[in-house]
């Protein structure tokens, strides 16, 4: 995978992410020197190109002149098999039917700010981690533990069976957020901004809750719906 800007080639050296190499623009090489010092000293390989090839690489025009090729971090499960529940993990955030790169992004970053121990969705109809997501991520991308399943009511089920309450959020809902109960183990789950929570998800979920709003609008974007349910449950916990 290739990431861009500096921002995010940044990141991806401090946090200790697999590099492979990193392409600066030849003209601009002069606005980098810090992150070619610090590639030098990772013995990271530095091609200097034209721009027209970074953005053959990158396959956008907002690459400010650098990029690198990644391998995912490992905090990124894209096989189940190699996931691993642990009693640590008390706060899990369920994505289902989020298929847009930015919102993941943006979701990520509220997640790790906001204390989520996980971040899960379904391989089928769910946004990959590229480019993009990364970059909205902010960084937050190579710490937030984010598993991908292939049958997601399965996992819930099996959650429930780990004394997790499992709470999805529709708009119907009787319930609101600020109504919630804090409990120890807990998985919200955040449906598509268009359909919501399908129905075979609404029947395994132990409570529908609401994010009271004066419904001028038919929805909240899925990653400030995403924030605001998880900054409830982080000052919950707090309290």
């Amino acid at each position: 995978m290739f990431i861009y800007g500096r921002n995010s080639v940044s990141e991806a050296l401090t946090d200790s992410i697999e590099i492979d190499s990193i392409y600066i623009d030849k003209q601009k090489k002069k606005k980098f020197i810090p992150i070619i010092k610090q590639a030098q000293e990772k013995e990271i390989k530095i091609v200097f190109v034209f721009e027209n090839e970074i953005e053959k690489l990158s396959h956008t025009q907002k690459h400010q002149g650098i990029c690198a090729k990644i391998s995912l971090p490992q905090n990124i499960y894209e096989n189940e098999e190699d996931f691993l529940l642990t009693e640590d993990i008390k706060n899990i955030l369920i994505l289902d039917g989020i298929t847009d790169t930015g919102n993941l992004g943006a979701i990520v970053r509220s997640a790790l700010l906001l204390g989520c121990d996980l971040v899960i969705l379904p391989n089928d109809n769910s946004a990959r981690i590229t480019p993009q997501t990364i970059k909205a991520s902010a960084g937050g991308i190579y710490k937030q533990k984010i598993l991908y399943v292939n049958n997601l009511n399965s996992w819930i089920m099996n959650l429930k069976e780990e004394g997790f309450c499992v709470v999805g959020f529709a708009g119907e809902a009787n319930k609101v957020l600020s109504e919630l109960k804090n409990f120890e183990k807990i998985a919200c789950i955040i449906g598509s901004e268009h359909k919501g929570l399908r129905k075979s998800t609404r029947k395994i979920c132990d409570e529908l809750v609401k994010i009271p709003t004066t419904g001028k609008l038919d929805s909240l974007n899925a990653s400030v719906a995403s924030a605001i349910v998880m900054w409830e449950i982080f000052m919950k916990n707090r309290g």
